[in-house]
């Protein structure tokens, strides 16, 4: 019986001894799961991003105040709202130009009755004149009155039709057929009839306009009439026909960029004023070069760009120089070759050469 005991409990000794080994084995002996995708001939692309947000054309937005002073009585649009041009958009009280008006019209009548008065008085003298008992003076006297009387016609004609223009400038109308894109004032609040108090802003919509600050370096990938697609986070799955209409012939001397404009059709008001859009200009294009799947291209303990070269159960790695660059791909110009496999998953974390199994396409390793 002892012996049986002391035979088990040499037998588990020795059992737990070796799983410990086991477990304790060179890490040169993992093998890795790694997923692979090759190197072949493509056409890539630089490109310049374009970006901007969305403003209106020049002279198709605009705030409009009312210009002459006084309490506003009636603001019959909104946000959103359409207005024509020539609408009347807001009122204001215009009694006071009521009683200008009336005064201005008195003035008017009262310079109209002199004036026929001088010219009664100097025909009168003129006949005295010609039949000898008025004097020369008189006569004089009468032209001078009549010219005055003239003049204060012309004074008082002046005065009415101010008076006029002011009555109806208290009816606010849009200056162009837009959309009010917001609102400033209420109805009761005053305003001085200056452009410092805008009573609402008005924009045509139905082409807007990007103006793209783009580096002076980069300027030469654009020209005139040229057509972009912009796309936008805030419309997914839609794109936005443009045109570059205008480049500045002058640069910033503190930015080094020059403004580019760019106009967009806007029929059905999908973009909005502010709205931030994206375009991708081909700058450079290398056409039948080697490219690879960006998630290819690891870096080395220097910060330099490698690869891992697949061979059987075998990753080495290899230093390479990249040429393009985008988000999806990236051009090698040497280090790898047509049709070499490479390591897209998996990678992380190997040496120059390490023991690899490859996954099929459809299960990829759960560690990058």
């Amino acid at each position: 019986m002892a012996s049986g005991a002391l035979a088990a409990l040499l037998a588990f000794g020795c059992s737990h001894n070796s799983s410990s080994d086991d477990t304790n084995a060179p890490a040169g002996n993992a093998v890795t799961e790694v997923t692979v995708t090759r190197v072949v001939r493509a056409d890539i692309s630089r490109m310049l991003p374009v970006t901007g947000s969305v403003a209106a054309v020049p002279n198709c937005d605009v705030k409009v105040s009312a210009l002459v002073a006084g309490r506003v009585t009636a603001l019959g649009v909104a946000e959103g709202d359409d207005v024509k041009e020539g609408q009347v958009v807001a009122e204001l009280d215009d009694r006071p130009y009521q009683d200008q008006l009336r005064q201005a019209q008195a003035t008017a009548d009262q310079a109209k009755a002199n004036l026929d008065n001088a010219k009664l008085a100097l025909q009168r003298n003129q006949d005295l004149f010609d039949r000898g008992i008025a004097a020369r003076k008189d006569l004089e006297d009468a032209r001078t009155q009549e010219s005055v009387a003239t003049a204060a016609v012309e004074q008082a004609s002046a005065a009415l039709a101010l008076a006029q223009l002011q009555i109806s400038r208290a009816k606010v109308t849009s200056p162009l057929t837009g959309v009010v894109v917001k609102r400033f004032a209420s109805v009761g609040e005053q305003v001085d009839g200056t452009a410092a108090e805008p009573l609402l802003e008005i924009a045509s919509l139905g082409e807007v306009e990007l103006d793209v600050s783009v580096p002076a370096a980069d300027l030469k990938s654009l020209h005139a009439r040229q057509k972009l697609d912009f796309t936008s986070t805030a419309a997914p799955g839609r794109t936005f026909a443009g045109r570059v209409v205008a480049i500045s012939p002058s640069v910033d001397p503190a930015s080094n960029s020059g403004m580019v404009r760019i106009h967009l059709g806007n029929s059905d008001r999908a973009l909005k004023l502010g709205m931030f859009l994206t375009a991708q200009v081909p700058e450079t294009t290398h056409h039948a070069a080697l490219v690879v799947d960006a998630r290819a291209i690891y870096l080395d303990a220097q910060g330099q760009p490698q690869v891992f070269r697949v061979m059987g159960d075998t990753a080495t790695a290899a230093s390479v120089k990249l040429g393009i660059e985008t988000p999806d791909r990236d051009e090698i110009l040497s280090g790898a070759s047509e049709g070499d496999s490479l390591i897209l998953t998996g990678g992380y974390g190997l040496g120059g050469t390490a023991r690899v199994k490859v996954a099929p396409p459809s299960a990829a390793p759960t560690q990058p």
